[in-house]
């Protein structure tokens, strides 16, 4: 009688492994070259970004806030900012909420630039990364001008924005937006038709709604599953129910799906963008700051939560406070810290070489899931 356990194998891929991003370890059981089981390993990572918020005054731990996800600062900048606020009972200047919302659209934009880039060069096509990051090396450039950096911004302040933007960045946005279709497209119809890149992804990771709903899948994630949740419409925050978007919403909820809906929101976010440059032009002599001094800061004891919707899911920062000038608690709550989980999930069944499909097609960023 035949022994089937000589066929198996455990092994580890990662924490050191290109595809898995460099700090997540997935324990795999293998049968041959089939997945059996999946189990997600985090802690290679852990910062303590939430315990360090209990020691600093609220705005010494503000420019950490860029590091929960350092591809999406400006998302976990304003769920911070939006709990302290809300605490403390002030209403942001329109003007500041627009620019807010530009910027995090732009960088929507630049976050989705990269996932595309880097999930192509997982599934071994090296072309697509370089196209993909010029383009988002025009968004960090404007980044760099309005905000001094290129990454960690540190631009929202509370009460407002740290600086105005001005006339000639809100033009070269414009241009930005204008000429971006037409770059786009040569990545687009490089990779969208590309039968290596179908067969690579299509019918693949596939995550029915019932699952995606008891992970606590949300973002594109969700929607590739047929679940319309977008926080920007249902619980609107800044100006967006001021705007005219849409969520895109897919069914069959394989990584091709994934791909197609974040293909389809930085579209969306090239409109919001233009949407809100209109705006700006039209009311530029508006207040875009409070001028609260950051040593004033002392909210009403209580609690708040925030809702943010960010390129990778719902961002929330729960924030509690005594009445002092530190916060008494800060929690985080991340989108890539579910995605993570579903992997025991999606990944039994599916070849070893399928796991950097579906990883990849899930939009993972380790820092804000290992905080």
């Amino acid at each position: 009688m035949r022994n089937n356990t000589r066929n198996k194998m455990t092994i580890n891929m990662g924490p050191q492994h290109p595809s898995t991003h460099g700090v997540l370890r997935l324990l795999l059981e293998l049968e041959g070259e089939k997945v059996l089981k999946c189990t997600p390993c985090l802690g290679y990572l852990h910062r303590g970004l939430e315990k360090a918020a209990q020691s600093r005054l609220f705005s010494q731990y503000l420019p950490m806030v860029d590091r929960v996800d350092y591809l999406s600062g400006f998302f976990c900048s304003h769920a911070y900012l939006s709990a302290l606020e809300e605490l403390s009972e002030i209403e942001l200047p329109k003007k500041a909420r627009y620019i807010r919302v530009l910027t995090m659209e732009l960088n929507r934009i630049s976050s989705h630039l990269l996932w595309f880039g880097t999930f192509l060069l997982d599934l071994g096509a090296t072309g697509p990364v370089f196209f993909a990051f010029n383009l988002r090396n025009e968004i960090l450039n404007i980044f760099e001008k309005l905000t001094g950096a290129r990454m960690m911004h540190n631009y929202y302040v509370f009460g407002g924005v740290r600086n105005d933007i001005s006339k000639e960045i809100l033009n070269e946005i414009s241009d930005f937006t204008s000429n971006f279709d037409k770059k786009f497209k040569v990545l687009e119809n490089m990779v969208t038709k590309n039968p290596v890149f179908l067969d690579r992804t299509k019918d693949l990771g596939i995550l029915n709604t019932q699952n995606a709903l008891e992970y606590s899948i949300t973002g594109v994630n969700l929607r590739a599953s047929g679940f319309n949740l977008d926080f920007r419409k249902e619980k609107p925050y800044l100006i967006y129910n001021e705007l005219e978007f849409s969520s895109p919403v897919a069914f069959e909820g394989d990584c091709y799906s994934r791909y197609l809906l974040r293909i389809e929101e930085i579209k969306i976010s090239l409109d919001l963008v233009n949407q809100c440059i209109d705006w700006l032009l039209a009311h530029y002599d508006e207040k875009y700051n409070l001028n609260i001094s950051p040593l004033n800061i002392k909210p009403k004891p209580g609690r708040a939560a925030s809702y943010t919707e960010s390129p990778r899911g719902l961002i929330m920062c729960h924030l509690a406070t005594d009445g002092g000038d530190k916060p008494k608690r800060v929690k985080w709550r991340t989108p890539s810290f579910y995605a993570i989980q579903i992997l025991e999930k999606l990944l039994p069944g599916n070849t070893l070489a399928d796991v950097t499909s579906v990883f990849g097609s899930l939009d993972i960023v380790v820092t804000e899931a290992d905080r």
